[in-house]
């Protein structure tokens, strides 16, 4: 339950400082007064998305801070521990709002996103306003309904991941049909190309070896006087010795005034690896200049593999033969593939098959889940209504089977009302009035609340387009809800709020910078005088005074 809720900045409210307590609590003041701030507020510590207009005029930043006994609540450490929160029975959370428009979250001073504070709020409390109203006319918070009264939240998690899995098959199916229809229709193409790479018997590296081979046919002349130079440095004759001749005089010069000056034995050692050197050079050389010569009938052959290479290239607009080669492949690929389609669909479709069987198994588990609360659910509700003097008005759940799998199982769910015995049911939407709709909400949140672990409820003006008796009735449900569990109701109803544990009254007070908001607890004398106004909303009169009196002596 919500202990403390501290505000400050926040529309109309300067700076509050709030004790919640246990039970049944009232809110009650005129209105604009800012009765609808203080649930604005606590639906920001909950998750709720954040808007800095909220902000109060000439401050920079709002703060609200609530703390919340969490003893109790069911399974909430194992969500702290998941999100990686250090849990403490007592919880802070709070948000930070500036006019920057950046929005912090905490939770016990550790900052965390505000998908994380929802995940939390949602264990704490349920706020239930007049647009929840509206919502009961849609399927799917129907269905959460049922889910929530049924206790499916795990089970459902697995379903939806099932789900998603067999929907990632089956997409993955299509676009694997689709992928080999079009491979399919290029079969013909892609066998015709395949077969005039295949025909180029492709070897890696090739067009660059017959270029370098076609340059040395080309410069054949050039090459070999480079390398006659070389050789003939190994000619001598006995005028003129050869540089090969002269190095190997000077080596054994050398070799012999090292024995004599030892500092002459590093140029020895130098010019023989030299001799050595320039010796296996001309070697070389010799054997190059053998293999330089190309005959004129290879030439041809080579500029003839060279023009078909690139004329390849040219074609697939490619820009070197290993490319050529990676693209036969791939087409060799893409024709085997087609060649064995049927056997990658069946294996596809099978895949597909067991997890849409996962997927129904789960799915036939919400349902029978399901359809066992819709029948539990009539009794408790049936009698609630009665009590809210709606005694006559019947109600059914009607739950069908879909023919396909949804995000929410394989069922869809219609909420039936009729005024009267005598009427025909039909969606609630269409034909329960608002205040109709206000007391069947309350009479579903009292059973939801019944079956739920949640520790607060809060009711944001439940009690719209009834009075009286029916007021009275109202009251009574949200006083023995507060038995159970913290109740907050924001209300304009004296008869309810005479009937709750604690009452605070909401004021708008004025300075010479603008109006500000307050909140306080009354009790006693003060409590009676504020239901008398709320009974007379004019002049204070002891015919009032008297029946606020009577109304909380009555309601003890």
């Amino acid at each position: 339950m919500i202990t403390r809720l501290y505000i400050k900045d926040f529309i109309l409210i300067k700076e509050l400082e709030l004790g919640l307590k246990e039970g049944f609590t009232s809110i009650t003041g005129e209105t604009g007064a800012g009765k609808s701030i203080l649930v604005g507020a606590i639906g920001l510590i909950l998750g709720n998305r954040a808007d800095t207009t909220t902000i109060r005029e000439g401050a920079k930043k709002a703060i609200i801070e609530a703390d919340c006994d969490l003893n109790g609540v069911l399974g909430i450490e194992q969500l702290f521990e998941e999100n990686d929160l250090d849990f403490e029975p007592i919880c802070r959370l709070r948000r930070e709002l500036t006019v920057a428009g950046k929005s912090r979250a905490f939770i016990n001073d550790t900052p965390v996103n505000t998908t994380v504070m929802k995940l939390i709020g949602e264990r704490l409390a349920d706020i239930h306003s007049q647009h929840h109203n509206m919502l009961i006319g849609e399927a799917h918070y129907q269905m959460s309904i049922l889910d929530t009264l049924g206790g499916n939240e795990s089970l459902l998690e697995e379903y939806l991941g099932a789900y998603n899995a067999y929907q990632k098959a089956a997409k993955e199916l299509e676009k694997e049909r689709k992928r080999i229809e079009e491979q399919a229709k290029e079969q013909e193409f892609i066998a015709f190309q395949l077969e005039q790479l295949d025909q180029a018997n492709l070897r890696s590296g090739e067009l660059t070896q017959l270029e370098e081979r076609q340059s040395m046919a080309q410069h054949t002349s050039e090459i070999a006087d480079a390398l006659n130079m070389l050789i003939s440095f190994a000619d001598s004759d006995m005028e003129i010795p050869g540089v090969v001749q002269q190095i190997h005089t000077a080596t054994r010069l050398l070799s012999h005034a090292a024995e004599h000056y030892s500092q002459v034995e590093e140029l020895h050692e130098r010019l023989s690896s030299l001799e050595l050197e320039l010796s296996d050079m001309i070697r070389e050389a010799g054997g190059l200049l053998d293999t330089i010569e190309v005959d004129p009938s290879e030439l041809a052959q080579i500029e003839e593999r060279i023009d078909l290479l690139q004329g390849l290239l040219f074609k697939f607009k490619l820009s070197d033969s290993d490319d050529l080669i990676k693209l036969r492949d791939e087409y060799r690929k893409t024709l085997d593939n087609i060649t064995n389609s049927d056997a990658y669909l069946k294996e596809l479709e099978k895949e597909l098959t067991k997890k849409q069987d996962v997927a129904k198994a789960l799915a036939k588990r919400l349902t029978e889940r399901r359809t066992k609360v819709a029948k539990e659910l009539l009794p408790p509700l049936h009698a609630l209504m009665k009590e809210l003097c709606i005694a006559g008005a019947t109600f059914k759940v009607d739950l069908q089977p879909l023919d396909k799998l949804t995000e929410s199982g394989a069922d869809a769910v219609q909420f039936l009302f009729a005024t009267n015995k005598q009427t025909k049911l039909q969606p609630i939407r269409e034909i329960a009035s608002g205040g109709e709709i206000s007391r069947f909400m309350l009479a579903l949140k009292t059973i939801l609340a019944e079956h739920s672990v949640l520790p607060t409820v809060i009711f944001d003006e439940i009690d719209t387009g009834v009075s009286g008796e029916v007021a009275e009735k109202l009251g009574g449900v949200m006083k023995r809800l507060g038995r159970n569990i913290q109740v907050l109701s924001i209300t304009h109803l004296p008869q309810i709020a005479a009937l709750s544990a604690h009452q605070l009254v909401v004021s708008k007070e004025e300075e010479e910078s603008g109006f500000f908001t307050t909140i306080r607890e009354v009790s006693g004398e003060e409590r009676v005088k504020e239901l008398a106004n709320m009974l007379t909303g004019a002049e204070m009169t002891e015919a009032a005074l008297a029946n606020a009196r009577a109304l909380l002596a009555r309601n003890k």
